[in-house]
Parts: C-alpha cells; structure tokens; sequence
C-alpha cells in the first residue's frame, strides 16, 4: 500500500490555515450565545476545566487545534447533532457489514465464556514453559512479569476518560474489521504507530485532525467515533463482537503451534525415543 500522508488526504483542506478548529469553534460557541449559557455554566455542564473551554473559544479566531474529548464534552453538553456539527472529511466511505445475527452471536457469547473459564490454564501453561525456559535462559522471570498483572487487567485503564475508551475501542474493532493492522492504519492515515496503539488503548486525547485522518484512512464518518444514539452503540458493540471473532480465527494457527510445541518438548526433554 502506498503511503497516504495526512497531506495527502482529502480532509487535509479542511484543517488548512485551522479552518475546521475555527469553524467548529464558531458554531458551539453561538450555540452558547442562543440559548443563552456562559463559559462557567459550560464548564459545569460539560466538566470540561474552564480554562480549557476558554482555549477553545480563542481557536474560533486563532485556528488552534483542539482535543477530540474537548469537543466531545462540548458538543455533547450544547445537545448538538454531530452530523450536522461535523463536515464529511472527503474521503470514500464504506458501510458497515450487516450484523451478525442473533445465533452467532450467542455461539460467540458461549464460546467467550469457555474462553474465560480457560484462561487460567493458558496462564498455568505459560508458567511451566517459564520454567522449562529458566535452564537456557535465567532471565526469564523478567519477560513473564507480565503474568502477575494479569489478575489486576483492567478494560478501562486508570485516568482515561470515558470518551478516549469510547473513540478507542471503535477505533480499534473497525480497524480489525477492515482487515488492517496498525502498521496498516499508520501507513493510509498518517498517524503514528506509537498514537494509533496509545488511542485504541483510550491513553491518548487526538487532535480533531488525527481522529479526522484515522476516519478517512477507515472510510468511516468522523460522527461514527462520538455518537451515543442507540443505532450506533449497536453499530459499535456489531463491530466489536465481529472484531473478536477475526482476532479468534487468527489465533487458531498459533495454538495449534503451540500445542505442536508442547508435545515436541516433551518428547525432547524426557529423551522419549522418536518411534
């Protein structure tokens, strides 16, 4: 795939000289002149800190960038449409699949749960290969620390805000469903790797323009990563729940690897004759 730099995507002539950020700052802000509300109230309404709202007011005039989650809360906090609020960024936009019906998803549900009641089994397995590992290579402990967090996992990582979680896992599921790994998603969209990993993982606030680039690179609409409308938290948890089931098929080769691996260090490592 050839690179697609943010230049070279159609929403680039959006942002030129901070047009969108002015314009996207213009709107909200006589949204608050009509009906009336001050910076103050906005802030209570929105939770967003009042100096950051002040920030965004200035954008109207200077173009400065600002953070999908300041939007976010804004926007949310005025009852503004995000389709309306938000102009297409140009690029081709691809529907979502159909949804999965009801039996898969059941099928998906129930084999979840056997996943989870497995789990501590793959954990016990990877421990035991730690310690057939030890012998050549002392310094294993220091690679499988990662086992002793595992209890501790949590979906939502502490400090994020609700909407990063939110614009991350949709991020994330339409990306796997679109086919592409994050390399992928850098190369079409322009976007870091290392940003790409930290929004799908909700630890990075975007700028509008780099969730405008992800948006494009996915021929997604830009609203689809900010609406809460019940259609499209049905559009998401689709998207998720097909997502896993590509992530499941992917993995069946690699566990069958491993269970190849298994028997051959048995073997081995008991000097079981090979006949």
């Amino acid at each position: 795939m050839a690179k697609k730099t943010k230049e070279t995507q159609a929403n680039a002539k959006l942002f030129k000289d901070g047009l969108l950020y002015r314009n996207i700052s213009r709107t909200l802000i006589e949204q608050c002149t009509r009906i009336g509300i001050t910076t103050t109230t906005l802030s209570k309404l929105s939770g967003i800190h009042l100096s950051t709202i002040k920030y965004f007011r200035t954008s109207q005039r200077t173009g400065k960038p600002f953070s999908a989650a300041t939007f976010f809360g804004l926007t949310k906090a005025l009852q503004l449409d995000f389709d309306q609020v938000l102009p297409p960024h140009g690029g081709a936009l691809v529907p979502f699949p159909e949804p999965l019906t009801q039996k898969d998803v059941e099928s998906l549900l129930d084999a979840a749960m056997l996943l989870e009641t497995s789990k501590p089994d793959l954990l016990k397995l990877m421990r035991t290969l730690s310690d057939m590992a030890r012998p050549t290579n002392p310094a294993i402990d220091e690679t499988t620390a990662v086992f002793a967090a595992e209890a501790g996992f949590k979906v939502a990582p502490p400090g994020s805000l609700e909407s990063l979680i939110m614009i991350g896992r949709r991020v994330r599921s339409l990306r796997i469903v679109r086919g592409w790994g994050r390399g992928e998603l850098r190369t079409a969209s322009g976007v870091p790797f290392s940003s790409v990993f930290a929004i799908e993982a909700g630890l990075q606030n975007p700028s509008m323009q780099t969730l405008y680039q992800l948006a494009e690179a996915l021929s997604a609409p830009v609203s689809f990563f900010f609406k809460t409308d019940a259609e499209t938290e049905k559009d998401q948890l689709d998207l998720e729940r097909r997502a896993a089931s590509i992530i499941a098929s992917g993995q069946i080769g690699s566990v069958n690897e491993m269970l190849s691996t298994v028997e051959y260090l048995f073997r081995t490592s008991t000097g079981t004759p090979p006949y």
